[in-house]
């Protein structure tokens, strides 16, 4: 999913999802949302790999909160998520409960969580990432308080 230096992407996004509902939650993601729910929409194993690119490319930075959980994301979308979230700086909260992570591919996506924002934390059995990025003075102001 990443862009070369032209500006075009290394997968063709699809036109048309596989059901209604996720046609209707692209024709969402073309307006400002804070919250992405494909829990348990996504097609299984490598059926959903293009499904869930083309859904990524197209979420705005006005998403904080993104949940994947109840999918059965084949090893092709669980790496496509991690490089994703790596890269990503907006969103807040990202659910992942069931969704075909063992222990070493959820150390892998905290470790691409952490990359970003500050405040990190989790809840959940580790599926559920959390960070809020502070502003510097609410940083300062937090801290005194903490004094």
């Amino acid at each position: 999913m990443e862009e070369d230096d032209e500006g075009s992407l290394d997968f063709v996004p699809l036109e048309v999802m596989p059901s209604m509902r996720l046609n209707d939650v692209v024709k969402n993601l073309d307006k400002p949302t804070s919250v992405v729910n494909l829990d348990a929409l996504i097609p299984p194993k490598e059926a959903g790999e293009l499904v869930l690119k083309t859904l990524l490319y197209k979420i705005q930075p006005s998403v904080k909160v993104l949940s994947v959980r109840f999918n059965n994301f084949s090893s092709g979308s669980i790496e496509c998520l991690i490089d994703w979230i790596a890269t990503n700086n907006h969103v807040e909260m990202f659910y992942t409960m069931n969704c075909g992570l063992d222990e070493r591919t959820r150390q892998r996506m905290e470790d691409a969580w952490k990359k970003n924002l500050t405040g990190h934390r989790k809840e959940n059995m580790g599926f559920t990432f959390i960070r809020v990025t502070f502003e510097k003075e609410e940083e300062a102001k937090l801290l005194e308080a903490a004094k």
